[in-house]
Parts: C-alpha cells; sequence; structure tokens
C-alpha cells in the first residue's frame, strides 16, 4: 500500500460515484477536503488494513475491491465485490463502523479515497446534495435486506435456495461456488423439507442455473439467481 495525491483520474472516478450525483467538481472537491479524504494505491491480492477502513467508508476510484466475511469452517465467504465507482464501509457514516466486522483484498491493482466520517454530521449539513444521495443510498439498501427477510420467511424453496447460494458462495478459482456439509443441515437451515430441497436443488439445475459436482454447486448464472 501507497499513499499517495490526487490526480485527475481521481477525480473522475469519484466524480462518477453515486453519492456525488448532481455535484458540481468544486463541491466534489470541497467535500472531500473537508472530510479529510486520501488516496492510496494497491497491489493485486492485498489486504487492506483493518486500522486504515476504521471510522472511514471509501470509494474505489480503479480496480476493484472483493469483501469477505469469516466462515464457520475458518475459511472466507465473498459477500461482495466493489467496482470502480462504489462505495465500501459506508456503515461507518452512522458511527457503527469503527471496527471493520469483514475483511477486504484488492483484485488487481487499485486505487481507493479513504474519507473519514467522525465529523460527517456537520459535512452533510454543509453539502445537503451528498446527505441526499447517501440517505437514498441507504434506503435502497434497506428495501434489499427487507426482500431477503421476505425471501427467507414466506419465499418458495427456489427463493429461498437461490438467496443461501447467492449469499454463500465462494470464489475458487474464478468459479462461484457453494459446498454444502449436507443436505439434511442446509434443509434445517431454510426451514424446507429434504423432499422440497431436493426439488428445488434439480429445478436450479435443469434450467441452468447451477451445476452440482457431489457436493459442490456451482453458480453459473447468478443474475437469473437474482431474479427468483
Amino acid at each position: 500500500m501507497v499513499k499517495t495525491e490526487f490526480n485527475a483520474n481521481d477525480d473522475k472516478g469519484i466524480a462518477g460515484c453515486f453519492l456525488f450525483d448532481g455535484c458540481s467538481d468544486e463541491t466534489v472537491r470541497a467535500f472531500l477536503r473537508d472530510a479529510g479524504a486520501e488516496v492510496c494505491e494497491f497491489s493485486g491480492g492485498e489486504l487492506i488494513p483493518p486500522a486504515l477502513r476504521a471510522g472511514r467508508f471509501a470509494v474505489v476510484v480503479m480496480g476493484s475491491v472483493r469483501i469477505y466475511s469469516d466462515a464457520e469452517d475458518g475459511g472466507a465467504v465473498l459477500i461482495n465485490v466493489v467496482s470502480a465507482g462504489e462505495i465500501f464501509d459506508i456503515a461507518a457514516l452512522t458511527g457503527t463502523g469503527n471496527i471493520p466486522l469483514t475483511s477486504a483484498k484488492t483484485a488487481g491493482r487499485s486505487r481507493i479515497v479513504f474519507i473519514g466520517a467522525p465529523k460527517m454530521e456537520k459535512i452533510m449539513q454543509r453539502y445537503p446534495t451528498v446527505a441526499v444521495n447517501c440517505f437514498q443510498f441507504l434506503c435502497g439498501r434497506v428495501k434489499f435486506l427487507n426482500q431477503k427477510i421476505h425471501t427467507l420467511s414466506r419465499g418458495t424453496s427456489e427463493q429461498k435456495l437461490a438467496d443461501y447460494l447467492l449469499n454463500e458462495f465462494v470464489d475458487e478459482d474464478g468459479a462461484a461456488t457453494v459446498r454444502l456439509k449436507s443436505c439434511v443441515e442446509l434443509s434445517k437451515r431454510l426451514n424446507i423439507s429434504r423432499a422440497s430441497l431436493y426439488r428445488a436443488l434439480g429445478l436450479l439445475e435443469e434450467s441452468g442455473m447451477i451445476a452440482r459436482d457431489g457436493k459442490k454447486i456451482l453458480l453459473l448464472d447468478m443474475e437469473r439467481l437474482q431474479r427468483i
């Protein structure tokens, strides 16, 4: 990791972030200055230090970042891929993101802008357009989570299984993969019968959305899985 200076490409990358929709270039630069933003460059596969993320949110201006959560078996589950123009650690804006609960690793050479959050309330008052954009984004996340809760509580067996696969997959040699411990355990977790689970697995496989190899499931069409 190398801390560096802002350049013209950084300005373009930041301006393309939803947080600054409707803002002039001058407003974006003033916001970053007042928020104490700094840009860092990373090589591929580099772990972003938790101390650098603490109390900050980040905008990817070049490359991409993979966010992982610890798995029960001691491994890591890929939960999000953040591309250029997108944000991660947005929880820092609420004051609850001082200690990252995930690990973040760069995929290829990347440049990331880290923006301090401790004084964000005053800064948001100074830049209302940014505040509105942030509010709209957080409302979208709440809607997304509500949909997941609905799927897990009242969705069909196929919906529950698709949601599980999309949240539990890991990246193995460039392929999205889920490894099942047992169908008995999974049926209990999804609160469906084993017969319903087998039927859901069969339907998703016949439709070409997944492929099964023993206890390993490959996710072949994640866009269709998300639309179930």
